[in-house]
């Protein structure tokens, strides 16, 4: 059994060589593996980042968006009513022009009957307004439900890298490795003064027998 580097043939030399420089390779390896891996972590939560902001854009957009058909509905209710103003006053003149009475008779229907029609299309366009400004701002929500995701993960994904050392698992591999190249060096290698303490007790009996 060997008990020294001396002992060793050139191949197990040469095995205790490689062995070394696997530990070595492997540590290395592990700090690049890690810092790919932190990198990679990194961009991702940088990514889920980018897209919280666009959604957040979103989310003003739709709110602006909705305040713009806000308006765009107030301009035509009053186009509404001036066009319903207008057509009832040539209603009233017609039927002046002809010597009737408005609140009197068939007059009286057709004056009802008009003010009723207005009024729904009042309503209607008000429905519509409202329906159209709430799906807007419902839409608003949505994203800004989704961006508040986007930036937990992206929270969640920036502690994972910063959690991420590269130096930790090199040094966890190297020692990893640096404890199979000892386990693998011959025995004499790893004790020290052998040789003297043998010498020593085989002078001790040789003097004993004498």
């Amino acid at each position: 059994m060997a008990s020294g580097w001396d002992d060793l043939s050139d191949l197990g030399k040469f095995g205790v060589i490689t062995q070394g420089f696997s530990a070595v390779g492997s540590a290395v390896g592990s700090f690049y593996a890690a810092s790919g891996e932190k990198y990679k972590t990194k961009s991702l939560a940088l990514s889920l980042e980018h897209k919280k902001d666009m959604a957040l854009f979103n989310k003003r957009m739709k709110e602006s968006m909705a305040w713009h058909l806000n308006d765009v509905y107030n301009r035509r209710l009053q186009i509404l009513g001036l066009k319903q103003g207008d057509v009832k006053s040539k209603n009233i003149v017609s039927i002046a022009a002809r010597g009737g009475v408005r609140g009197v008779g068939s007059n009286l229907n057709a004056m009802v009957s008009n003010d009723v029609l207005a009024e729904i299309d009042k309503n209607t366009l008000n429905s519509n307004k409202v329906r159209a400004i709430q799906n807007k701002r419902l839409e608003g929500a949505g994203v800004g439900i989704q961006a508040s995701m986007y930036g937990l993960s992206a929270s969640n994904a920036f502690a994972t890298a910063s959690n991420i050392s590269p130096f930790m698992n090199m040094s966890s591999s190297l020692l990893t490795g640096a404890g199979n190249f000892v386990s693998s060096l011959p025995e004499g290698m790893l004790t020290k003064g052998n040789s003297a303490s043998n010498d020593s007790t085989n002078s001790e009996n040789n003097q004993g027998q004498t």
